[in-house]
């Protein structure tokens, strides 16, 4: 593999950072993307330091240091989950010390070209001690439109609150993968449409490089999102996530290698069936592990604060791309309070339904060419009979949480214990006095399992999190202070404290 060579200069105590790609062909990509590993994770991307004497740069350090103790035999809930997967559940001690780097350098705001680049580094402490490369990152951004390698973090929305950041298909729950995106980070105008009517737009490829049942699967995404604005104070914005897990190596010998040429590539991207060459499932239903979502939100905004309401359809297949699943949803209310000192300033509530999964009246049916009853083909969300590892990377999910439990087979994921499921989840968050900020979750949830293998009787659960942050200029670092519990039948019940110190510069 050629590597893109990498220069350094140095000057007024300043460094600037540069991305540079060289021009890959589609081959050349799945080669890169193949050799990625944990010791190489973004042999896809050079960076080279260069003066400009017009270049101005904004870079900080931030350092802390968690300790969380539990009385169960792993953490609850809402101390590990949506943390990009930084925390260890299965321990009842754990003590994380984070060492991040983050920096945006603006080239020239004229031609609005801008830098941004980040790492982080994590040290967990507990029985099976680890240290963890988490992030690593850069994107080049000019005139809105975005170049991104790495490892990087999705954008936090709805003030973290979300149990899912919004979308039932993509959550910041587990560790990020290697990637290469490009798109639009923002909303931008469509020509002749004045403002409107915007759009926002994305396509990545990526490599889960983790232990799994098919090794060396690839991951593409895209989305497509419209935005109007029919009057000052309002928008709706409407789009769809697509996902396709592609590629990789079977240790099924009936299925072996999957097909990763350029005319298979174009059958995945767009949902098609498999040809010859691939497996007789692919051939029957779609090229890949296909799956998405569809989003849907209204914000209106006051004076004094906002109110978004939002939606994420899921689909697995034709079935839910055509809403024969339409009962099931992520419905969500997000507001906010243009006050950073009142006691309440965001608000949330979620219900959560995925019980339905294309069924209607009956799972069975009458089958006429065979004179018999037969069982409907049913959805299984984010789960894969191909790709049994499912939506998940490093045993954790990439979709929301809440699917749940993670199976792990000798070291290695299959796939989700409980795709039906019905949840009510709830976010606060505000200031409890001067310099003193707090939040809080709860959710509840009723677990059903799957269509195939029910639950019965159904699971209950219960997670719940309280935490204060202390940010004052009287100390020369912020302080964290939480506590977590979880009760019910899908995870032990378990009651956690966790202490926090960190510095930012």
């Amino acid at each position: 593999m050629n590597m893109n060579r990498c220069f350094i200069i140095y000057s007024n105590t300043k460094v600037t950072c540069f991305l540079l790609f060289s021009l890959m062909s589609f081959t050349r990509l799945q080669k890169q993307f193949l050799r990625l590993n944990n010791r190489l994770l973004i042999s896809i991307m050079g960076l080279f330091f260069i003066n400009m004497v017009s270049a101005q740069s904004d870079v900080h350090l931030i350092v802390s240091d968690r300790a969380m103790v539990s009385g169960a035999s792993h953490l609850p809930f809402w101390f590990w989950a949506n943390q990009d997967g930084k925390i260890d559940m299965e321990t009842s001690f754990l003590n994380l010390t984070e060492v991040s780097t983050e920096g945006t350098t603006v080239f020239s705001k004229k031609r609005e070209t801008k830098l941004s680049y980040g790492a982080s580094l994590l040290s967990g402490l507990e029985d099976d001690s680890y240290l963890q490369l988490n992030r690593l990152f850069a994107a080049i951004d000019y005139r809105g439109w975005k170049l991104s390698a790495g490892m990087y973090y999705d954008q936090e929305r709805f003030e973290g609150l979300s149990a899912t950041n919004g979308t039932l298909a993509r959550s910041r729950n587990a560790r990020p993968y290697p990637r290469i995106g490009f798109g639009t980070p923002e909303f931008k105008k469509l020509p002749f449409f004045q403002h409107w009517l915007k759009f926002k737009a994305e396509y990545e490829e990526g490599l889960l490089d983790d232990r799994r049942y098919v090794t060396d699967t690839h991951l593409h995404h895209k989305a497509l999102y419209f935005q109007v604005t029919p009057g000052a104070d309002w928008k709706i914005e409407a789009g769809m996530e697509h996902f396709v897990m592609w590629g990789g190596t079977s240790p099924d010998g009936r299925i072996g290698k999957m097909p990763t040429d350029f005319g298979s590539y174009l059958r995945y991207i767009r949902g098609a069936s498999g040809d010859d060459v691939f497996p007789g499932t692919d051939q029957l239903n779609v090229a890949g592990n296909q799956y998405g979502t569809y989003q849907l939100k209204v914000k209106k905004e006051w004076e004094r604060g906002n109110v978004a309401f939002y939606l994420s359809h899921p689909f697995d297949d034709l079935s839910g791309m055509n809403l024969r699943n339409y009962p099931d949803n992520l419905i969500g209310i997000h507001g906010h309070i243009n006050n950073s000192k009142a006691f309440l300033t965001d608000f949330l509530y979620e219900i959560t339904n995925t019980r339905q999964q294309s069924v209607q009246d009956s799972l069975y049916y009458w089958n006429e060419s065979k004179g018999e009853w037969a069982r409907k083909e049913v959805d299984n969300y984010f789960n894969h009979g191909v790709y049994r590892s499912g939506a998940t990377y490093r045993k954790m999910s990439i979709a929301s949480p809440l699917f749940a439990p993670v199976i792990i087979n000798d070291g290695i994921s299959t796939g989700f214990g409980s795709t039906r499921f019905l949840s009510h989840h709830f976010g606060l968050k505000g200031m409890a006095g001067t310099d003193l900020y707090w939040k809080s979750f709860i959710t509840i949830t009723n677990y059903l399992g799957h269509y195939y293998t029910p639950y019965e009787p159904s699971k209950n659960q219960v997670s719940a999190l309280l935490q204060f942050d202390y940010k004052s200029r009287k100390l020369p670092f912020n302080m964290m202070l939480a506590f977590a519990f979880d009760s019910g039948k899908l995870y032990e019940n378990a009651f956690g404290v966790q202490l926090g110190i960190s510095k930012q510069w």
